[in-house]
């Protein structure tokens, strides 16, 4: 009797060139199923798929399943689902980490210049009709020889630290286990543990946080941390909004702590409606936001598909998989 293959669900509105990486690496060993068009035939469907590959899915669509072994999402970050469901019904779920690493370290350089630039602020002035008069306070500054303090440092805090040292600054390095895995260490001015943050938070120009939202991370910048750095020092945050203290950053922001943020992650998503910031932080005019685009290049969705398709491929034949969450870690 011939055994039937294992499903995989593609549960987003996946384009023909998208299934068609899951056809190259599956189709010989799985039956693809493609997104159904309304969420009562996606639950219908679900209960019967062994391999989910997607965003986020709901507690009610993992419980109602009961063939699901694993979940493969299409983003380095998996903060959003019920690790413990998902540990009690023992399905093992992997990220595409890494995959998008140069694009989001590419948007942090991006957001350094911007505000070292104060491009937006001169953009909109002549736009305006307006020309930035030569006064000492419109003067723009240079990153070279700045001092960049990386908390974090993965795949995407590894990939701003190359890209820095090519601008010729001075990289300071936040790393859980700073004695393991240092990328780039020759690149490198300072590496240390989570006991040198305060250190790092007082020497650097620009602070980027690059770190998973965890138990530990939330709320990692305060007030407290705040009002250590420098008062013409930026934050940079491309990691996830909660990793700040809302309050506390707004309160920085326009009382002059700092002089400015770079933000791309946020507090409040759709299908919340509103601001992505309660307080207005991202209406601020010392502030460049954008809406968690950072990693969301073409280049970076090539390459968390065929990673993703690869990882499913080994998942059904019992080899090593990449990228796979630590519940208890929490990434």
């Amino acid at each position: 009797m011939k055994t039937a293959k294992p499903k995989v669900l593609l549960a987003w509105s996946a384009s023909n060139d998208e299934i068609a990486v899951f056809r190259k690496y599956l189709g010989n060993i799985a039956e693809i199923i493609v997104m159904p068009k309304t969420s009562e035939q996606f639950k219908d469907v679900v209960k019967d798929v062994d391999v989910i590959v997607g965003g986020f899915i709901p507690d009610e669509c993992i419980k109602v399943s009961s063939r699901l072994k694993f979940i493969q999402v299409l983003s380095a970050g998996a903060d959003r689902f019920n690790f413990e469901l998902l540990k009690e019904r023992g399905i093992t779920l992997a990220t595409v980490s890494g995959a998008n690493a140069s694009t989001v370290a590419e948007h942090a350089i991006l957001l350094i210049l911007a505000l070292s630039r104060r491009l937006v602020f001169m953009d909109r002035a002549l736009k305006e009709g307006k020309w930035i008069p030569y006064k000492y306070e419109t003067m723009i500054e240079e990153v070279y020889g700045k001092n960049i303090g990386i908390v974090g440092y993965g795949n995407i805090g590894s990939e701003i630290a190359k890209r820095a040292y090519c601008l010729g600054m001075k990289i300071y390095v936040i790393k859980r286990n700073p004695l393991k895995g240092v990328k780039y260490r020759r690149l490198l001015k300072f590496v240390g543990g989570p006991e040198s943050l305060d250190y790092v938070l007082r020497i650097s120009d620009y602070v980027v946080l690059s770190v998973p939202l965890t138990k530990e991370t939330v709320g990692l910048i305060g007030e407290r941390e705040l009002r250590l750095m420098k008062k013409t020092a930026y934050l940079i945050n491309v990691s996830r909004g909660p990793v700040v203290d809302e309050k506390a950053l707004y309160r920085a922001l326009t009382e002059g702590w700092i002089a400015g943020a770079g933000l791309d992650v946020w507090w409040l998503y759709p299908p919340h409606r509103g601001a992505p910031s309660t307080l207005g932080i991202h209406k601020l005019p010392n502030v460049i936001a954008t809406p968690h685009k950072a990693g969301w290049s073409k280049e970076a969705r090539k390459r968390a598909l065929i990673l993703a398709a690869k990882n499913v491929k080994a998942f059904l034949k019992g080899k090593k998989v990449m990228n796979i969450v630590d519940y208890d870690r929490g990434y």
